[in-house]
């Protein structure tokens, strides 16, 4: 230490003797050695080193997490295990890869894909849901089901994609989405149902009308899959197609204050499929008194004590959105003047501007599809 050569070089001094400078010299000329090379180097050189390598490695990290992964490697990925859940939180980070590498597919189909690249994703999707998911996946099953409609979901911009083997791939999905619409798991089921909405307007689409008939019919059958299948009926039937009507009027007739929303959708089905006499029931999910008033058995909050409850703001927006989006070519004077009505003076900005998009749309004599909604 400096004060230790300082009071060395005193007593030398003192002395006579050299310690740290030259015989006789004065105290205040004491030499101090230079610090070594290799002092230097470990000091100042070796860790700035360290730093500049930790520095460079988050820097190739940033790089890596940044890059947006191509479709191919999404798919690659999302086969692996993964997905699990506790306490409804996702475990390990194998799970939260499969939620980014789905978030991936996402991204990929609303920014538009060729007939090429909607027949591989087809393809590797119906791998994945066959071969590398179970049962315990959390929702990673519902996701990839929900996809795999989507895949094929028409875009006004690109041409129909009729060739033989897109039109074989629109087959092999609703296939595998009617395989699963009789799985054990409920969400998987109702998952399938609601996939194939997004298939409304390909030719295709009306192969499933059959299963979701006998799915709405059911009374056995789990209530939310019930609903699903009432919505899916909507965009994917036609008004000439009696069976359906005959099924969506039948879960009105036989709704009770427990299913309340089986009527709601079945309804709003009807209203889709030019049926004029369901306009009572539109105008009461139109209407912002009657929406505060009404009450549904909520059986998802607390499964084991469900009960009646009001809906909340957020939920009646959603509800006069997907019924203005479900009759706004519906033919029914009431129904026109009270949609102007939302679209000029209801309280939620989300609701007037879905009212002036719906407005600005041409009238359409067939039922408007509402798969993205």
């Amino acid at each position: 230490m400096p004060s230790d050569v300082l009071k060395q070089s005193t007593s030398a001094a003192a002395q006579g003797s050299p310690a740290g400078g030259t015989v006789g010299a004065p105290v205040t000329d004491a030499i101090v050695d230079p610090p070594s090379v290799k002092l230097i180097v470990r000091l100042f050189v070796i860790p700035l080193i360290i730093v500049a390598l930790a520095v460079g490695i988050m820097f190739l990290i940033s790089l890596m997490a940044g890059r947006t992964p191509t479709m191919d490697e999404a798919l690659k990925r999302l086969e692996n295990p993964g997905g699990n859940r506790t306490a409804d939180l996702l475990v390990g980070p194998a799970s939260k890869q499969r939620y980014m590498d789905a978030k991936t597919l996402v991204d990929q189909m609303k920014a538009g894909m060729s007939e090429a690249d909607r027949i591989k994703l087809t393809d590797g999707l119906v791998n994945i849901l066959q071969n590398h998911t179970t049962d315990g996946e959390g929702e990673i099953r519902h996701f990839l089901l929900l996809a795999l409609g989507r895949t094929w979901q028409p875009n006004p911009a690109q041409p129909p994609m009729d060739s033989p083997p897109a039109a074989a791939s629109r087959r092999k999905a609703l296939a595998v989405l009617g395989t699963y619409a009789n799985d054990r798991d409920v969400t998987a089921r109702k998952a399938a149902l609601l996939a194939t909405v997004y298939l409304a307007g390909r030719p295709e689409a009306r192969e499933a009308l059959p299963l979701l008939v006998s799915k709405l019919s059911d009374e056995k059958e789990d209530l939310d899959v019930r609903m699903a299948a009432a919505t899916a009926l909507g965009p994917l039937a036609s008004p000439d197609d009696a069976n359906v009507i005959d099924a969506l009027q039948s879960a009105m007739r036989n709704s009770n204050e427990y299913n309340a929303e089986l009527e709601w959708c079945s309804a709003l089905s009807l209203a889709q499929l030019g049926q004029a006499d369901v306009a009572p029931t539109i105008l009461k999910l139109l209407s912002r008194e009657e929406l505060a008033q009404l009450k549904y058995y909520d059986r998802e909050s607390d499964p084991k004590s469900p009960s009646f409850r009001t809906l909340s703001d957020l939920e009646q927006q959603r509800i006069l959105i997907n019924t203005m989006i479900g009759a706004r070519n519906l033919k029914s004077p009431e129904v026109q003047a009270q949609l102007r009505k939302l679209t000029e003076s209801d309280p939620s900005p989300r609701v007037r501007a879905a009212g002036r998009e719906l407005l600005a749309q041409p009238w359409s004599t067939t039922a408007p599809s509402h798969a993205g909604s």
